[in-house]
């Protein structure tokens, strides 16, 4: 398998992207921050998402190629919005894990017309607490190009310990690889982090704008043991909202990786 990456420019930004899978219906997955873009592993991200590709048309961007400095949440939603619009989807289902998750929110709230179904996998709508602090020393690590010391780290707060031993060479591989320009990228995603605080998600289910029925429509899924972002920020969300809330055990950050069952129960969800 050899998927294409693609360059896809709006009048908001230039961005890579690939697609897979024959489906009449589209599925977006929104990745979470990586100091790397997420098209370099266009392959293996689809041959993981295989069990949607005779449903589903399956489309993942990167976040935008020029990133400024100083950059947020709501403003990479924007730009996957003009994106989707650019290549004509105008309805979708989602997955957003992590960042991605927050970039989802932000979609529920600003453009709701375009969410079919839902799912905000490991995130929060609120960055505060253990996600601040986790968050800010993956800053300041990466600030400091302390390449070596970010990847042990972050790999070890995102991954169960079984995953971390067991792919310990490619996770390094991974983040030393990492060029001055996606440093800088990795930069702007992580102070926008920081900076989030999707409040209008709180009075979502209220807002009379939105078609979308959340108790349905969004499933938020968490893991216990996730060492980046509290599980019951997750909780959180779901009592705010009134959206479905799964929470797995034994597992962490990156259960939208590890869970076996993981992307059958998406599916599942979507076609409901």
């Amino acid at each position: 398998m050899s998927i294409p990456v693609k360059t896809i420019k709006t009048n908001r930004a230039t961005m890579k992207y690939f697609s897979f899978g024959e489906g009449e219906k589209n599925l977006v997955l929104v990745p979470g921050v990586g100091i790397r873009d997420t098209s370099l592993a266009a392959d293996l991200v689809a041959d993981y998402y295989s069990p949607f590709t005779a449903d589903y048309t399956v489309y993942v961007f990167d976040t935008r190629e020029d990133m400024p400095s100083e950059y947020t949440i709501e403003e990479m939603t924007e730009d996957l919005y003009e994106a989707m619009r650019e290549l004509g989807i105008k309805k979708a289902y989602f997955n957003g894990c992590s960042m991605g998750g927050m970039i989802l929110s932000t979609m529920l709230v600003k453009h709701p017309e375009v969410i079919n179904k839902a799912v905000l996998s490991s995130t929060t709508h609120h960055i505060h607490g253990l996600s601040e602090k986790v968050i800010g020393n993956w800053y300041d690590l990466t600030k400091a190009r302390d390449l070596k010391q970010l990847a042990e780290v972050s790999s070890q707060e995102v991954y169960t310990e079984e995953y971390y031993n067991t792919y310990y060479d490619a996770l390094m591989e991974y983040h030393l690889n990492a060029t001055e320009k996606d440093c800088q990228k990795f930069e702007a995603q992580l102070q926008a982090i920081l900076n989030f605080y999707n409040k209008e998600f709180e009075t979502i289910k209220d807002d009379p704008k939105n078609d979308l029925i959340i108790s349905r429509d969004v499933l938020a899924i968490a893991a216990k043991g996730d060492k980046g972002i509290e599980y019951t920020d997750s909780l959180k969300m779901a009592e705010l909202t009134g959206c479905k809330c799964y929470i797995y055990e034994g597992m962490s950050h990156a259960v939208y990786d590890e869970a076996p069952d993981f992307l059958y129960r998406i599916k599942a969800f979507f076609e409901e």
